[in-house]
């Protein structure tokens, strides 16, 4: 019998580090350019072009993508497409509306959310003990804290509330529909990135109308463009937001890129016990890098927040791993009986043949 090695704990170190980083970077970016301008559609249309660029240039060349598909594929691709689309817009439109370091603790229904749809929507559902369930319960304690203290101290408004909430839902949506299309959907795990991010890219145009973004840019290119030397000051102070927002949206097409690869690279080597665990660590992380760069506030309510959301995290990750340590251990068992069996009946059958 094979045994496959695991992959070493610099590896792991690295390829979680990999990931975090690409993680953080693409929301502090994101945060930036939308203090700038607050385009979220935007944002999310010149990100998207940017990373089906760089997927194209390397997924193509080694046989990940392939640009003749049935239509039928298209079609039944659809509602992946929808569920990252309103998924990213959810998310990019509360990012738009909370701190980068409230951002964790605004999204914090997250987990409980993905919970309840994967007990209703995915079969079998999958077993959560209750170690995890108090788990859980600790992240929605640090959600409630941080948001009431925030809303109390008027750092935040009603419309970041609901949009966290909102981006945790449309998230845990996404999650589910994810894993039900990995399961049985016959196309590779970057083609349908790919097929879904160009789809994608035909809705943001309809979006950019509608959201008013383009009245916004139309508004600003104008100034950018004025000849008047009485307004050259903000001819000047436009033309700068106008190639800020671009260069940036540019490097969170990059980054989300990266990120790609860095998720593809942590689910081959890293556990869900590990995952979760470093997620939360990475909100702690991310918040800190908030408050230095973008010289955000920091206050003791999203500390204690934070605190909850990690703790929460790693109890509920440590009871789905004793879960799966225990079932690990029962199948062994039973596969060690088994092969008691075999070799039992094995014995037998040389000793009959022994006596002819």
């Amino acid at each position: 019998m094979s045994v496959s090695s695991s992959p070493s704990r610099t590896k792991v170190a690295l390829t979680v580090l990999f990931h975090s980083s690409c993680a953080v970077s693409v929301t502090l970016i994101s945060k930036h350019a939308l203090n700038g301008i607050e385009a979220p559609v935007s944002l999310l249309a010149l990100q998207t072009f940017i990373q089906v660029l760089l997927l194209t240039a390397v997924g193509k060349p080694l046989g990940w993508i392939k640009f003749s598909r049935p239509v039928s594929v298209w079609k039944g691709l659809i509602p992946l497409m929808l569920a990252r689309l309103v998924g990213i817009l959810a998310k990019t439109f509360c990012l738009a509306s909370v701190d980068a370091s409230l951002y964790q603790i605004a999204r914090g229904l997250l987990l409980p959310f993905t919970l309840l749809l994967s007990h209703f929507f995915l079969h079998p559902p999958p077993y959560n003990p209750p170690l995890s369930l108090f788990g859980c319960g600790m992240i929605m304690m640090g959600f409630a804290t941080g948001m009431i203290t925030d809303l109390g101290a008027m750092l935040t408004s009603i419309k970041g509330l609901l949009l966290g909430v909102g981006s945790s839902f449309t998230t845990a949506v996404e999650s589910v529909v994810v894993k039900r299309f990995l399961t049985k959907g016959d196309e590779g795990m970057w083609q349908m990135v790919w097929m879904t991010n160009c789809m994608a890219l035909a809705c943001y145009l309809p979006l950019f109308i509608i959201s008013g973004e383009y009245t916004v840019f139309s508004s600003l290119y104008d100034s950018a463009m004025d000849v008047d030397v009485a307004n050259a000051a903000a001819a000047v102070d436009a033309s700068g937001q106008l190639h800020a927002f671009l260069y940036t949206a540019a490097a969170t097409g990059g980054a989300s890129f990266l990120l790609t690869l860095a998720t593809f690279l942590q689910i081959s080597v890293t556990s869900p016990t590990t995952h979760m665990i470093v997620t939360a660590a990475r909100g702690v992380a991310q918040s800190g890098l908030a408050v230095l760069i973008l010289r955000e506030t920091v206050t003791m309510g999203r500390v204690w927040a934070m605190v909850c959301i990690l703790g929460g995290s790693a109890v509920y990750a440590w009871g789905k791993d004793r879960v799966k340590q225990r079932t690990e251990k029962v199948d062994n068992r039973g596969v060690y009986e088994k092969l008691g069996e075999m070799e039992a009946r094995e014995s037998e059958e040389d000793v009959e043949l022994r006596k002819v």
